[in-house]
C-alpha cells in the first residue's frame, strides 16, 4: 500500500471514563460502569443492572442521546488530533458513525401515548429529527463540515464497518480525513429487549468464564481521526495507529444466534488477514467480541482456535463496559490503538473460570505488558453482521 490510512485522533464517551485517559485507567484498573439503572423503572422487569454514562454530556445543544455522546466523543477526536473546527469550505471531510439502535426517543416517549395523540405536529418533527443520517449530521454540523454523513446500520458490528468504510473512502481517494467510529444510547427498547431474549446478566459478565450468564446492555460512543499517511505527515501530526486490513462478512444462519461454527466471524478474520498481507501468527492480540452470553463466547473461542492454530492471545473488554451495542467494536478499537501506544494488553475482568475447551492464552486478572505490534478487533451482531478490522502500532 503506497499510502497507509492512519489514525491521527480518537475520542471515548463511555460507562467507565470519558477520555481515553480515563478510559485506559479503568480498563486497566478494573473499574466496571455496572450500576442499577437510573432511567427506566426496573421494579416490575427481572434485570436491573446495565452500563450507563454517569458523567453529563451537554453539547450545547439539543439532540438525541446518541447524537450527544457521538457530538462528544467526536471534538475529542478532532481535538486529539490537532484539527480546528469548523471546517474551511474546501475540506473533504466524510464522517461515518456505526449505530445499532440510532435515535429511539422519538419512539420510546411516545410508548404510552393514547394511538389517537400519537402522531402530532410536535411528535413529527421529532420523528423527522430521527431519521436515518441524524448522527452523523448532527456531528457534522456540530464540526462545520462539508461532505457524506452517513449512519451505518451494522447491529452489533457497526463501530468496525463505521471504521473500515472510512478507511475504503480515504483510499479511493473521496475524502480527505474521515471522522469515524459508533454511537449509542441507553434505550429502554435495548434493555427489555436483551431481557427477553434471556441473555442479559443478573448482575455481573463474565465474558469467556465457565459461569458466565449474559451481557449487560451500556451506552457510549468512540470516534477516531483517519486520515492518509502523506495528509498527515504534511500537516505534521502524530499518528497513532495504521489501519491495515478489513472485512465484512454477512451469514444468514439466524436473527439472533450466530452460526455454531462461527462460520462468519471465521471468514471475516480470514479476509482481514488476507486484505493485510498478513499470517495468523503475524498478529499479536484479538481484541475479542466477547459479550458474556454462553453461545456468542463459546463459538468465538472456537473461531479463534480455528483461525489461529498456533495460539493467539485474547480478551475483551465488555466485562466493563458492557455491550454498547453500535458503539461497541469502536470501543474496543479504541482499545486496541492505546494497547499498541502503551505496549499492554488489558485483561477480561471478572473471568474465573475459562471456558472449555479453549487452549488459547487467555489475558487475565491483571493488565500484562507485551511487545504489541498487530492487534485483531473482532466483532458479530444479529442480523449475521460480521466484521474484523487489523490495526497496526504507528
Amino acid at each position: 500500500m503506497a499510502d497507509d490510512i492512519v489514525i491521527t485522533g480518537l475520542g471515548v464517551i463511555s460507562p467507565i471514563g470519558s477520555g481515553e485517559s480515563a478510559f485506559w485507567e479503568s480498563l486497566t484498573q478494573g473499574r466496571s460502569g455496572a450500576a442499577e439503572v437510573d432511567c427506566l423503572d426496573t421494579s416490575n422487569l427481572s434485570r436491573h443492572v446495565a452500563c450507563q454514562v454517569k458523567a453529563p454530556i451537554d453539547v450545547g445543544k439539543q439532540m438525541g442521546r446518541a447524537s450527544a455522546l457521538a457530538v462528544a466523543a467526536s471534538r475529542q477526536a478532532m481535538a486529539s488530533a490537532g484539527l480546528d473546527t469548523p471546517f474551511g469550505e474546501d475540506a473533504r471531510v466524510a464522517i461515518i458513525v456505526g449505530t445499532t439502535m440510532g435515535e429511539t426517543e422519538f419512539i420510546e416517549e411516545r410508548l404510552d401515548v393514547p394511538a389517537e395523540d400519537w402522531l402530532s405536529e410536535e411528535h413529527m418533527k421529532r420523528i423527522a429529527a430521527g431519521s436515518p443520517g441524524s448522527i452523523a449530521g448532527g456531528v457534522q454540523e456540530d464540526l462545520g463540515a462539508r461532505g457524506p454523513a452517513i449512519d451505518l446500520y451494522g447491529a452489533c458490528a457497526a463501530g468496525n464497518l463505521a471504521i473500515a468504510s472510512a478507511r475504503r473512502r480515504l483510499l479511493d481517494g473521496d475524502c480527505d480525513i474521515a471522522l469515524a467510529g459508533g454511537a449509542d444510547g441507553f434505550s429502554r427498547l435495548a434493555f427489555i429487549g436483551f431481557m427477553r431474549l434471556r441473555v442479559m446478566a443478573a448482575e455481573v459478565c463474565r465474558p469467556f468464564d465457565e459461569e458466565r450468564d449474559g451481557l449487560l446492555v451500556g451506552e457510549g460512543a468512540a470516534m477516531f481521526t483517519l486520515e492518509r499517511e502523506s495528509t498527515a505527515r504534511a500537516r505534521g501530526s502524530a499518528i497513532r495507529a495504521r489501519v491495515v486490513g478489513a472485512s465484512l462478512t454477512c451469514e444468514d444462519y439466524h436473527p439472533t444466534r450466530p452460526h455454531p461454527d462461527g462460520d462468519g466471524l471465521s471468514r471475516a478474520t480470514a479476509a482481514a488477514l488476507r486484505d493485510a498481507g498478513l499470517a495468523a501468527a503475524d498478529i499479536d492480540y484479538v481484541c475479542a467480541h466477547g459479550t458474556g452470553t454462553p453461545q456468542n463466547d463459546a463459538i468465538e473461542a472456537k473461531v479463534m482456535h480455528a483461525c489461529f492454530p498456533g495460539g493467539v492471545s485474547f480478551s475483551s473488554i465488555k466485562a466493563l463496559t458492557g455491550h454498547t451495542m453500535g458503539a461497541a467494536a469502536a470501543m474496543e478499537a479504541a482499545c486496541c490503538v492505546l494497547s499498541l501506544e502503551r505496549q499492554t494488553l488489558v485483561p477480561t475482568w471478572n473471568l474465573r473460570t475459562l471456558l472449555q475447551p479453549c487452549s488459547l492464552d487467555a489475558v487475565i486478572d491483571r493488565p500484562r505488558p507485551a511487545q504489541v505490534r498487530l492487534v485483531l478487533n473482532n466483532s458479530a451482531g444479529f442480523g449475521g453482521y460480521n466484521s474484523s478490522v487489523i490495526f497496526a502500532a504507528a
